[in-house]
This record gives C-alpha cells, structure tokens and sequence, in this order.
C-alpha cells in the first residue's frame, strides 16, 4: 500500500489503483510518502486491500 500526501489530506492507495490512476496522481500532484504491507489498510479509491490472504 502506498500512502500519498494530497491536498484533501493523506491517502492509502493499493498497488492495482496506484497502476491504474497514475495519470490521475500525477495530474493531481499527489506526493508519495512511502510504502507499508499491512493486511488491514484500506485504498481510498477502491476501498479493497493489497492482496487478499486465504485463510
């Protein structure tokens, strides 16, 4: 999960959206801050985590 300072305040954004809207970031000038695996963050755009794990 990537967290990104933006002007609405900091943002969790997965790695699949993070692919996808990169264009957006970028146009929005949304500044990374840094990575973290964790299992119970949540993307802001998509609302889903990184990966899901299988019990």
């Amino acid at each position: 999960m990537h967290l990104y300072e933006t002007e609405e305040g900091d943002k969790w954004v997965c790695i699949t959206c993070g692919v996808e809207e990169e264009s957006m970031i970028r146009e929005k000038k949304w500044e990374w801050i840094f990575d973290r695996d964790d299992p119970t963050l949540r993307c802001a755009l998509c609302r889903r985590p990184d990966y899901d794990y299988e019990d």
